[in-house]
């Protein structure tokens, strides 16, 4: 069974199975969120079902940080969402002015 290994340089240091770039969060995503067969998982990722259930462990004993990355993640989306959004209005409002004095 590989352990779970850092490397900044490495899918920015996401905590991964070692010798992969597979990382806790993608086997998380996919089995937890996802409710995908661990089987099918492991074989996608070319993994074994012990490294897929050690990423699995290494999450449940993190959880917490992970949640919280997760919390900040989703934020900082909705964060540029809602700039993305002011943008486009503020756009959107020039281009009404421009032809408005044309016409």
């Amino acid at each position: 069974m590989a352990s779970i290994a850092r490397d900044d340089e490495i899918r920015s240091g996401e905590p991964r199975v070692e010798g992969t770039r597979i990382t806790v969060r993608d086997i998380k995503r996919r089995v937890i969120d996802a409710g995908e067969d661990p089987h099918v998982v492991a074989g996608e990722y070319e993994i074994s079902m012990a490294d897929l259930f050690g990423a699995l462990a290494h999450y449940y004993e993190h959880r917490d940080a992970f949640e919280s990355d997760e919390r900040a993640a989703e934020e900082t989306r909705r964060e540029g969402e809602r700039r993305t959004r002011a943008l486009v209005e503020e756009l959107h409002g020039e281009t009404a002015e421009s032809t408005e004095d044309v016409a």
